[in-house]
């Protein structure tokens, strides 16, 4: 897997194509997909289409996404907000100021209490793995 991979899966533009492309990357552990994944993930054209590329993210280690990741909690749909969990849930240490952002984000949405009886599951689960 080369630069032209990564280049070719960030200007795709056929969904089932680039979900494709990313799984294959990750499967072949690409250096670098990550970022190209993060990048990806916070295009706002693709808001509906995030689930398999966190999915994709997920296969690597997480914890320089740790914010990107907890916002997907926060925020994503359904299927977003679990693969974000799930993904959060493989991190094995991460330190300093991200974290406390991170869980600073994470209280202030359990204390808006969210609508969605999943996401506020979802959200309680989160907190245990900060602790």
């Amino acid at each position: 897997m080369s630069l032209d991979d990564l280049h070719a899966l960030e200007a795709c533009d056929d969904a089932r194509e680039r979900n494709a492309m990313a799984l294959r990357l990750a499967d072949a552990r690409t250096p670098g997909l990550d970022a190209v994944l993060a990048r990806l993930i916070l295009r706002p054209d693709l808001a509906g289409q995030r689930g398999t590329l966190v999915h994709a993210l997920a296969m690597y280690d997480c914890g320089p996404h740790l914010g990107l990741l907890v916002d997907l909690a926060i925020e994503g749909g359904l299927e977003v907000a679990h693969e974000a969990f799930s993904a959060l849930n493989g991190i094995d240490h991460v330190d300093g100021e991200a974290v406390a952002e991170a869980l600073a984000r994470l209280q202030a949405a359990r204390a808006a209490g969210p609508a969605e009886a999943w996401r506020r599951d979802l959200l309680t689960d989160l907190a245990e793995l900060f602790e």
